[in-house]
């Protein structure tokens, strides 16, 4: 697990640069996980990642254009692809229900 993510710029074979990056990354996720489930390993928040339903706290995009939408099918992008990690529940007035 690392602490963040690099966003690379790849023009060929052996041709790349980092050209910028996230300090959000597996370390975030797995400090948010025990944070909030208590868990003491990965493992175990592997499972229960298994057992939830991103698609009640991730915003999709088919949350934005609608599930069939004509502008989706035109780009080929499916409904079910995550626009906004945890986006549903900026709009929940009870986040944790």
């Amino acid at each position: 697990i690392g602490t963040g993510v690099s966003i690379l710029r790849v023009d060929g074979p052996r041709k790349h640069e980092r050209i910028s990056g996230s300090t959000i990354g597996g370390g975030t996720y797995w400090g948010l996980c025990r944070l909030l489930t208590g868990s003491d390993s990965f493992s175990d928040v592997l499972d229960l990642a298994m057992k939830g339903d991103p698609s009640k706290v991730d915003m999709m995009v088919g949350d934005i254009y609608g599930k069939n939408s004509d502008a989706l099918e035109k780009i080929g992008l499916p409904s079910d692809i995550v626009a906004s990690s945890f986006g549903k529940l900026a709009a929940k007035q009870n986040p944790s229900e």
